[in-house]
């Protein structure tokens, strides 16, 4: 029996090891975690179908009446569960106020649900596994109810109790007796020769499935490496005073020193690198200009369609806009993309936060029918990884560029009332990693809610700060697209200093390009305004930002302008507090500006190589 047990750990694939592992390797959403989690899915199904299957063939065996006896019961058992409990769980959901969490009573009742319908599914001859397995998925996911079970049990669980496992089960593993009797462990070879062939198959198939050959070995490692659900499993069978026992949870640890071989074989980034120049300067001026829009809250997706109205979608040059809501994976090991166009729901969309966000990008739709098309997406990821939705999202769209929504907020009357690092953390690595142009909005206006997209003025005011350097570019090539529109009046503000020509002369010939092509568009239009500055220093310059902001409605400026070695940023760089903003960002950004103008900070697309893989010779 133990041996049976020994060898299923070693070659079995778990859905919920492998999500685990995932998670800890901080793959779980990229297209190769996506490949793991439905492949074990699968895997798992069957598995525990065909054990239900064999339970029914061996009862019937036994006794005929006994098996029928088991199937009658086990229906019973599903209906109860798929019909009476789904709908008390869904009656707690319902009767909790939206943004509250569920009362301990219930938490402690549904807890307790789970240990009855567990040992009612074992005494019918069920593995005492498929009920709560059941009552999990019938569960709405995200709800308030999966949220506090969640927050009651993950932490003991995950940080007290399976690390205290792990250190008992080693303390019983004697490494010299094992090397001693190896040539005794007849279980521990089959094991390893078994698991071995395991991985082998898995290489191959997914060589079949024309998966490259790096990304095979490590699909096949993820799929088949073992972790605490396998420790748990064999070191209850084990007595710990036989050799076979020890050796079983040795194998286990052993085997799980193959996880850290997974990030040297494969990049997530590797999916979503462009070669192709992916920017607002380099689009064609009537081509489609596609933009994805990201947005946490709903004041963000309110921000982002009042720059969207501004940026002129003309049938001639019309507007493609993807909206992708940013929703905080909390009480599920699943990452999920829902295509709102594919009519996907959130399992929990009555109460889901990302609702009204896509209501606010339908809006922008009906409101400008022919010249914008709208696609809304809504990634539930952990937020440590919601750079991979992001990027690969826009990868695969061909965005020009990504706006992504600032971590500060402030309320009506210019008071910072959120900081989100999470929120700041996913900026920057999207930053490095996106394979277009990204835009950071810095959303400070006074007039917050839905009132905001009604209350639209015949003017929009926008200044574009330039220094030089493709950044800059970038914003300035946007601002123009705007300022097309006759509802728009650009101001340009270019900052001078004494020694700028004699640094980086090729971005120097790049920028004059960009002022010729901006002179012939203020010759055939009145709504642009030229003005040259020369500055000795940053104290200069600031002190120029700083008088104009008032009279503005936004202010788009690049990231890093002309390198920091620009005589009109000198001294800027020295206080920055957020460089993912670069020095003219972060001091739009910082709590001495109170003016109710809203910033975006442009960083063009970066062109990068292929992410550097430990092991290249394949």
């Amino acid at each position: 029996m133990f041996a049976r047990i020994y060898m299923a750990c070693m070659i079995q694939t778990q859905f919920v090891g492998v999500s685990f592992i995932l998670m800890q390797l901080k793959m779980i959403n990229s297209q190769l975690g996506h490949i793991a989690l439905a492949s074990s899915l699968v895997n798992e199904l069957l598995r525990l179908a065909f054990g239900l299957m064999s339970g029914f063939l061996y009862t019937f065996n036994v006794s005929e009446r006994a098996g029928v006896q088991t199937i009658i019961f086990s229906l019973i058992f599903l209906v109860l569960i798929l019909t009476l409990m789904k709908r008390l769980m869904l009656v707690v959901v319902r009767i909790t106020p939206e943004g509250q969490p569920v009362k301990e009573i219930y938490a402690t009742v549904t807890v307790a649900t789970v240990f009855l319908i567990s040992t009612w599914g074992d005494s019918i001859g069920l593995n005492y596994l498929v009920g709560p397995l059941i009552l999990g998925l019938v569960l709405p996911a995200r709800s308030p109810l999966a949220e506090i079970l969640i927050a009651k049990f993950d932490t003991i669980v995950s940080g007290f109790l399976l690390p205290l496992m792990a250190m008992l089960y080693a303390s019983k593993v004697d490494l010299w007796q094992i090397m001693k009797e190896f040539e005794s462990l007849l279980i521990f070879k089959i094991s390893l020769i078994g698991f071995t062939m395991k991985v082998a198959a898995t290489f191959f198939l997914a060589k079949f499935c024309k998966i490259p050959t790096r990304h095979a070995v490590a699909l096949a490692l993820i799929l088949n490496a073992k972790g605490i659900n396998e420790l748990g499993t064999l070191g209850s069978y084990s007595t710990f005073r036989d050799i076979h026992s020890t050796s079983g949870i040795f194998l286990i640890f052993l085997l799980q020193a193959l996880q850290p071989l997974v990030k040297m074989l494969y990049h997530p980034a590797e999916h979503y690198l462009s070669y192709k120049k992916m920017s607002v300067e380099h689009a064609s001026g009537d081509a489609e200009f596609k933009i994805l829009t990201c947005a946490y809250r709903q004041e963000d997706a309110v921000a982002a369609i009042k720059l969207l109205e501004y940026s002129n979608p003309t049938q001639e040059s019309p507007l493609s806009v993807h909206g992708l809501c940013l929703e905080e994976l909390v009480s599920s090991f699943t990452p999920l993309l829902i295509n709102h166009q594919l009519g996907q729901k959130n399992s929990s969309s009555k109460g889901s936060r990302s609702q009204p966000i896509v209501d606010i990008f339908r809006y922008l739709k009906s409101e400008h029918k022919k010249s914008v098309q709208v696609q809304v997406f809504t990634a539930i990821s952990p937020l440590k990884q919601m750079h991979e939705d992001i990027c690969w999202l826009s990868f695969n769209k061909s965005c020009s560029l990504i706006v992504l929504p600032f971590h500060k907020k402030w309320n009506s009357k210019g008071k910072m009332v959120s900081n989100n690092n999470d929120l700041r953390n996913l900026n920057i690595k999207v930053l490095e990693l996106a394979p277009c142009s990204v835009g950071i909005l810095i959303d400070r206006t006074r007039t917050h809610g839905l009132s905001s997209i009604f209350n639209t003025s015949a003017t929009y005011r926008v200044a574009t700060i330039f220094v030089g350097g493709p950044d800059d570019r970038e914003a300035l090539a946007y601002a123009l697209r705007m300022a097309r529109s006759p509802e728009v009046h650009l101001t340009v503000v270019r900052f001078i200093g004494h020694d700028d020509h004699a640094h980086q002369r090729w971005q120097f010939m790049i920028d004059e390009d960009l002022m010729r092509r901006l002179r012939s568009e203020m010759s055939g239009g009145t709504n642009i305004n030229y003005i040259e500055k020369k500055v000795r220093d940053g104290s200069d310059t600031s002190s120029t930002i700083k008088s104009m902001v008032g009279d503005l409605d936004l202010i788009m400026v690049g990231r890093s302008s002309h390198g920091t070695d620009s005589e009109a940023l000198s001294g800027l760089s020295e206080w920055t507090d957020l460089p993912e903003l670069g020095p003219i960002g972060d001091l739009l950004a910082s709590e001495d500006t109170t003016c109710p103008v809203s910033v975006l900070v442009v960083q063009q697309q970066i062109r990068k190589e292929s992410p550097k893989i430990a092991w290249k010779f394949w």
